[in-house]
């Protein structure tokens, strides 16, 4: 039984994986290609993470948070050569502040938020504006996400009061994935309505407060993608099912949402 759940693993994930990597055999894309091709791979890496919660042996991980996002996480990093690290500098016409989820890579993870960069830019580029992300470091623990601790709000609202001092003219776009959208609601409280005036939008997926209004700052402003059947999202819980994974499918929702606040 385990040697025909591992052949199933490995059959999904040869299927799916180079389906998402076969037009990179040539090298990268042409720039005004990436887009379009970024959305190709999200759709095929999603279905692969589906069919592997799937089986039983990897279902069992979704009570394991750090188990299962690692290994979409990782993924997504290696299918789609995304980078889980930014921190752009200078000041562009349009700046998002984005929070990963718990035991996300890097800064803004590898999982909805690349996705949700490309097709912001992409739409930001034909209006001849320019887009910079910032990624929030923090430590997106399991501890901190099961506490629901309110301390990396406080540092997220120094974040944000600290970018909109240096670059006065950009537009403030914050973002967050789970536990990242926990820490942006409890950023909005803690910031106050003053600074939370200097955000155009607010975006938030999977975010475990989605029956919750973000402090501060006028409803028409904020966009929660929540997904049916996503444990975390719909009844804030903690068990991390495909649903959580999949929000990729909503960048170019999300990056529309964000140009029509702009």
């Amino acid at each position: 039984m385990r040697l025909k759940t591992l052949s199933l693993v490995a059959g999904l994930a040869v299927h799916h994986l180079f389906s998402a990597a076969a037009a990179y055999s040539n090298g990268q894309p042409p720039s005004r290609q990436r887009a379009d091709q970024a959305r190709r791979e999200w759709k095929a890496i999603n279905v692969f993470l589906v069919d592997l919660l799937r089986v039983p042996v990897f279902h069992t991980l979704a009570r394991d948070v750090c188990g299962i996002v690692t290994l979409a996480q990782a993924l997504k990093g290696v299918t789609a050569s995304v980078s889980s690290v930014r921190n752009d500098a200078g000041c562009a016409d349009v700046t998002v502040l984005f929070a990963r989820g718990t035991c996300e890579p890097g800064n803004v993870g590898a999982g909805n938020a690349p996705a949700f960069f490309d097709s912001l830019a992409a739409m930001l580029r034909r209006d001849g504006r320019s887009l910079g992300v910032r990624g929030f470091a923090y430590p997106a623990s399991v501890n901190d996400f099961l506490s629901g601790t309110k301390v990396r709000g406080s540092q997220f609202a120094s974040t944000m009061q600290a970018a909109a001092a240096e670059c006065p003219d950009t537009k403030l776009v914050l973002g967050g994935f789970s536990q990242g959208a926990m820490v942006i609601h409890d950023g909005a409280a803690s910031a106050g309505p003053q600074v939370m005036s200097k955000a155009s939008a607010v975006v938030l997926f999977g975010d475990p407060y989605s029956n919750e209004a973000v402090a501060n700052v006028d409803p028409s402003k904020v966009k929660v993608f929540c997904h049916e059947g996503d444990n975390i999202c719909e009844e804030g819980g903690a068990l991390v099912l495909p649903p959580h994974l999949t929000y990729a499918e909503d960048a170019d929702a999300a990056a529309a949402f964000v140009v029509s606040r702009l």
